[in-house]
């Protein structure tokens, strides 16, 4: 029998596979570049995640700080008196029992629903201003009175309507006038309603997400008391102060 000897064409000859080491250095390659992108992705993630809950923490305090600033400015307001607009007090007897100690505070305060009974009133026509908290219609001349709390559900809330949610801390000061100046006391240490100035009040509000992968323990100062957390939400506080209308205040400092 004749033997037949076989060439390799050159095309045949570079057919090679890759090796072990050149397919383990390919994969892991592949291992970090897949690393990479899922470390682009997370902090992304993380990134977007804090934005947002800022954003909505954001959008809740400046409500909360609108409506109270709104509201205590009113204090003491009266609807038909030409002599000097005032209530005898912007706030109700009751103001020392709202101290919450460690806890939120409350506050009480009060003024006349405003009408056009008297030209000088300039009350809006479509009736806001004659209207409680709740939005419940109070006859011009009478008497509103909204009280402003953090219910369990950790809302803010006026007269049991909320307002905004993830409240974690309402503090109240008052300023109270003395011989040396004003000086701002919690609603339990108020001696003279007829001195209070001014109010001070601060809210910290917590974001509705989780912003962090982990716990981070922090404390904030509010005002009075020291606020402690620890949990993966972030925090804002924001505190102002706002003027009332007093009028034994004014009659007896000439103001």
């Amino acid at each position: 029998m004749k033997r037949t000897n076989l060439k390799l064409l050159p095309s045949m000859k570079n057919q090679q596979g890759f090796t072990l080491i050149e397919l383990m250095v390919g994969g892991l390659l592949g291992l970090l570049l897949i690393a990479a992108a899922a470390t682009v992705y997370l902090s992304s993630t993380q990134t977007n995640r804090t934005s947002q809950g800022l954003l909505n923490a954001k959008s809740d305090v400046q409500l909360a700080l609108s409506v109270l600033q709104d509201d205590i400015a009113k204090a003491g307001w009266a609807n038909n008196n030409a002599a000097s607009y005032t209530l005898s007090s912007p706030f109700p007897a009751n103001i020392t029992t709202l101290d919450g100690g460690t806890g939120s505070d409350s506050i009480s305060l009060q003024y006349e629903s405003c009408d056009n009974s008297d030209a000088d009133n300039g009350c809006a026509a479509d009736g806001s201003e004659a209207v409680d908290c709740t939005g419940a219609s109070v006859a011009g001349g009478s008497l509103i009175t909204n009280t402003y709390s953090v219910n369990g559900s950790k809302e803010l809330v006026c007269n049991s309507q909320p307002i905004i949610s993830n409240v974690e801390n309402f503090q109240v000061l008052y300023g109270q006038v003395t011989s040396s100046g004003i000086e701002y006391v919690t609603a339990a240490n108020i001696t003279d309603r007829s001195r209070i100035h001014s109010v001070r009040f601060g809210l910290i509000v917590s974001s509705d997400i989780n912003t962090s992968s982990s716990n981070t323990s922090r404390t904030i100062q509010l005002l009075d008391q020291t606020v402690a957390s620890n949990d993966k939400k972030v925090r804002l506080k924001y505190e102002s102060t706002v003027v009332v209308l007093n009028k034994p205040f004014t009659s007896n400092f000439g103001i």
